[in-house]
């Protein structure tokens, strides 16, 4: 008898549709923001989010040599959003392992200004990013990686540059 009025119930009453996530809802990722320590900078350059997606394009710098270039999409699939990047080189070459795909991210969770994105299994030894900000002017962005089988990762705290 319960599973017949759980059936009505639902058949009555069907749940509502489970709002998901858009691209507008990653606009605090928006502006110029540039961080580093021990004589590395690294900065990225978030565009707006506009016709379902965001891109960004970001550089790694130690003393006066480039060491990483790279160049993220976020779009919004089926719906939810997804993150694909990669690295290159100045010669516009990508990084070894990159050569095919895009290593790719799903957002997993977002709450206000606080954006983690996961892969699933790791891509190229990348398991998750987190964006999140600790102020209106800073940005901090924790990777977490997977290396020869061991977990390890970094955080980049970014200031935003007006």
């Amino acid at each position: 008898m319960l599973r017949f009025f759980i059936a009505i119930t639902v058949l009555l009453f069907p749940a509502k549709a489970i709002a998901t996530d858009t691209i507008e809802d990653l606009a605090f990722l928006e502006g110029h923001w540039r961080g580093g320590s021990d004589g590395f900078v690294f900065e990225e350059i978030w565009s707006s989010p506009e016709g379902g997606v965001m891109t960004a394009m970001a550089r790694g710098i130690s003393g006066e040599t480039v060491r990483v270039l790279e160049y993220v999409v976020i779009s919004e699939e089926n719906g939810q959003l997804v993150m694909r990047f990669k690295h290159f080189n100045t010669d516009y070459s990508v990084w070894t392992g990159e050569e095919n795909a895009p290593l790719e991210l799903t957002l997993k969770t977002l709450d206000g200004t606080d954006a983690v994105f996961t892969a699933d299994p790791p891509t190229h030894s990348v398991a998750s990013i987190r964006y999140w900000k600790p102020s209106d002017k800073t940005l901090q962005v924790d990777v977490k990686q997977i290396e020869n089988g061991e977990p390890g990762g970094f955080s980049l705290l970014f200031k935003r540059i007006d």
